[in-house]
Formats: structure tokens, C-alpha cells, sequence
């Protein structure tokens, strides 16, 4: 009888030390959950970082750059700008500005967010506007990397320079409608030689006294 009162007695304590080790092990599990957790709070990235903002618009065209730009091209676009401002200005010169801005914007790819900040293609006429952004997304921006939390390490090419090499005039015709048509033939300069294109040929077509590009290469 006794042999059986200290058996049972044993057992009950081992239960009692496995469950005081179970409850133990749980608070344990808790505590380091919380820890990590806590952990993974101050080391995990904040939310984006990386926003641009619209630092000066054209409204006449409804052209915008944001402050991301570089300041050659912000200098370009303070040179549109002032001379759509102006009381009379040269259409060819207004043609070659939207040509050489276009140019740089689409060839600047070290100041975009990511692949969808294709910002060139409000120089693009309505109707080929969304032909030409999908386009830039799907071949010539689907490597560039997110740049969200200002951490990206892929090399880019920013453009420095972008020179008017000549100038020829024919006609385009969209939709069964034709339009007065300059070809602006330019050599491009980067920063640093990525081997990303030199040279371009942009079209635009003037419709309603407005310069638009419509194809380049």
C-alpha cells in the first residue's frame, strides 16, 4: 500500500515538473516573439522614402518636372518655359526644346523611382501616349530597379548633354489626318558612358499651334 502511495506520489511530481517545463517553454517562446518582433520593427525599412515632387510646371502645355531631375534638364525646361512665355518665339526652336527635353527625360534613367515613372511621355502625342509608355515599361525600363527606399546599386545613365545636329521637314500622318512634321536628329552626351545610345531622331508633329512627338529612335 505505501509502495503504491509513493508511486503515485513521484508521478504526480513528474506531471507537475513537466507542466511547470511546458508553461516555462511557452513563456520562453512568448518573451523571444516579442523580442524578434520588437527587433523586426527597428530594423525593418520604413515606408517609401522615395517620392518625387512636382517642382515646376508649364501649364500651358500641362508639362510638369519633378524635383528629382537633373539640373541640366531643369535648365532646359526653365528654357521652354521662358520662351512659351515670351510674346512671339521660332515654332523650329520650340521643336527642337520639346525634341532635346524628351530626349533627356526618356535617357535620364538614374532619377526614376522604378520602371513606371515614365514622366517623358507628356510629350507625347494623346493618341500614342499610352503606346509609349507601355513600350518604355516593357523593353528599355523592365531592368531598372525599384528605387523606393533610396538603396538602389545598379549603375544608370544620366544624360549631360544633348546637341541639335540638324532638322528636316515632311509631313506624318495619324489616322488618316496629316500633320506639318519635324525631324530633329540629336547626339547625346551621359555623364558617364554606360553604352547606352549617342544618337536619336525624334519626330514631332505640330497639331492646334503644339508641338507633339510622335515616334524616336
Amino acid at each position: 500500500m505505501g509502495d503504491n502511495i509513493m508511486a503515485r506520489k513521484k508521478t504526480n511530481r513528474k506531471r507537475v515538473a513537466i507542466i511547470k517545463i511546458f508553461i516555462i517553454l511557452i513563456g520562453l517562446f512568448f518573451v523571444a516573439g516579442i523580442a524578434l518582433y520588437l527587433v523586426g520593427r527597428l530594423i525593418r525599412k520604413p515606408e517609401i522614402v522615395n517620392v518625387s515632387k512636382v517642382e515646376n510646371t508649364i501649364e500651358s502645355y500641362n508639362y510638369i518636372i519633378n524635383d528629382n531631375a537633373s539640373n541640366y534638364y531643369k535648365d532646359e525646361f526653365e528654357k521652354l518655359k521662358d520662351m512659351l512665355n515670351s510674346d512671339t518665339w521660332d515654332k523650329l526652336e520650340e521643336a527642337k526644346l520639346i525634341a532635346k527635353l524628351y530626349t533627356i527625360d526618356l535617357l535620364s534613367l538614374n532619377n526614376k523611382i522604378n520602371k513606371y515613372e515614365v514622366t517623358s511621355s507628356q510629350y507625347f502625342y494623346p493618341s500614342k501616349k499610352e503606346m509609349h509608355t507601355s513600350k518604355v515599361i516593357d523593353t528599355f525600363y523592365n531592368l531598372l530597379e525599384d528605387n523606393a527606399y533610396d538603396d538602389r546599386k545598379q549603375k544608370l545613365p544620366e544624360v549631360s548633354n544633348v546637341e541639335v545636329v540638324d532638322t528636316t521637314e515632311d509631313t506624318y500622318i495619324i489616322d488618316e489626318n496629316e500633320y506639318p512634321c519635324i525631324t530633329v536628329n540629336l547626339n547625346i552626351t551621359y555623364k558617364e558612358d554606360l553604352g547606352y545610345q549617342k544618337t536619336s531622331k525624334v519626330n514631332l508633329i505640330l497639331d492646334n499651334d503644339k508641338y507633339y512627338v510622335v515616334s524616336f529612335e
